[in-house]
């Protein structure tokens, strides 16, 4: 999992998604997921995790992209920002 600022993560995924970039998806897990949804029907498997189940006041998320045996992941404590890692870390290999 690469390190991203939030302006590099954002940068990144403008640049390599371009106009398929839905606006807020780093904010918003409902866009994020639409990336995703595109990524799938390349090939690529996805899977969003909740690390901290039972917890009432913490969140802790993982995503996941597979694809050709390799795995790429985000953890975060917002799901949308953690879906957005996976993405871009998959895109960059």
């Amino acid at each position: 999992m690469a390190e991203y600022t939030y302006e590099s993560l954002e940068a990144l995924l403008k640049e390599r998604i371009g106009d398929a970039m839905p606006e807020g998806a780093m904010e918003d897990i409902h866009k994020a997921l639409k990336i995703t949804e595109k990524m799938e029907e390349d090939g690529w498997k996805f899977q969003l995790e909740d690390l901290s189940r039972g917890s009432m006041t913490e969140t802790d998320w993982r995503a996941t992209l597979k694809k050709d045996g390799k795995e790429f992941a985000g953890q975060s404590d917002h799901a949308a920002l953690a879906v957005c890692v996976a993405v871009a870390d998959a895109i960059v290999g």
